[in-house]
């Protein structure tokens, strides 16, 4: 354990408190205070910073995990970007934060913030994740009201600045999936798009965490036509999945494809494609957690023990392989070429 973190926890845990982000009680007061405890004792490798705030005033954090080690190169050390909870919920949210532990807490991975800078945004979409937690436990939009009477709320992953007018109009604004009035119109999606925009010249993958699934899926979501590297995407989400097969025992499958095949339809307005239109090389959509399929299926059949440790370790090592996917040239070659 990094020394900075094993002195956080000395100083700031309280005899009941659970030690571990993935088995704390995830809302936007949790999110905060982890997130400034880990700037104020690990600043050496964390950096958190939250300049915008959704219509609720809540903030939107963009953090970067990173430790220098050549400062003649950091100006080309190449970048994950991660962002989670677009759609709401707390379970997307809890395995980015989760990353972000293992990334400053483990001495065992510090190769990954030596080679790799990390920009995480761990909760883009905090207002609708409280209401989620609260209220409506499938709500997915944020909260904003709109401008025509009592209806509340945008599907921030519909309303990027990509084909975001390509499907057809949406009309009942009460829906979950109701786009917005205009492409970016949300705060939550230019806080988004501003963290794509600034670092994409080093950036090399973008991988959107999103509740309610099981998957990896990569462009394009409007569009049943295939990008010029179909080839690679699809490489990089056969590994992926594989490494979240082997940790999780096959319970269930996590598959990959396209976000258009996952949906069975026209996604638009999709970060995966706007940060694919911005030349990212590598992006994708990662489903997690089956929140809806583990509701329904655990009525019927007892989860095995410890399931829910499996899939966040099986996360993570896909995770981990998009960093294996930038430094082990061996068995990615070319990957950026």
């Amino acid at each position: 354990m990094r020394s900075c973190y094993k002195k956080m926890l000395d100083q700031l845990l309280d005899g009941d408190e659970t030690s571990c982000i993935e088995d704390a009680s995830i809302g936007s007061s949790a999110v905060t205070v982890f997130l400034k405890a880990l700037n104020n004792f690990c600043g050496e490798v964390i950096n958190v910073t939250s300049d915008q705030t959704t219509f609720e005033v809540r903030n939107l954090y963009e953090v970067v995990v990173n430790k220098e080690v050549d400062k003649a190169k950091e100006d080309l050390k190449p970048v994950i970007i991660i962002d989670a909870g677009q759609q709401g919920g707390k379970e997307s949210v809890m395995l980015a934060l989760y990353v972000i532990e293992q990334l400053v807490a483990c001495n065992d991975n510090s190769e990954m913030i030596e080679k790799v800078k990390w920009v995480v945004l761990p909760s883009t979409n905090p207002d609708g994740m409280e209401f989620a937690r609260y209220l409506m436990p499938y709500w997915k939009k944020n909260l904003k009201p709109l401008d025509d009477g009592p209806r509340l709320g945008v599907d921030i992953s519909r309303n990027f600045d990509k084909e975001w007018n390509s499907c057809p109009e949406v009309e009942n604004k009460f829906s979950q999936i109701y786009p917005g009035a205009a492409a970016v119109s949300e705060n939550e999606t230019i806080f988004i798009q501003n963290a794509l925009k600034k670092y994409q010249k080093n950036a090399k993958i973008y991988l959107s965490i999103r509740r309610d699934g099981h998957s990896i899926a990569y462009p394009y979501g409007y569009s049943k036509t295939a990008p010029s590297n179909e080839a690679k995407l699809k490489r990089v989400a056969s590994e992926i999945a594989t490494r979240v097969n082997q940790k999780t025992n096959g319970i269930y499958l996590f598959v990959n494809t396209s976000i258009y095949e996952l949906e069975g339809k026209q996604y638009c307005g999709h970060s995966v494609d706007y940060a694919n239109d911005l030349g990212i090389p590598l992006c994708f959509e990662m489903r997690v957690f089956l929140e809806n399929n583990n509701k329904i299926i655990s009525k019927f059949h007892k989860m095995p023990r410890g399931f829910e440790a499996s899939l966040r370790n099986g996360y993570f090592s896909g995770i981990r392989e998009l960093y294996n996917v930038i430094v082990n040239q061996k068995k990615y070659p070319k990957m950026f070429d």
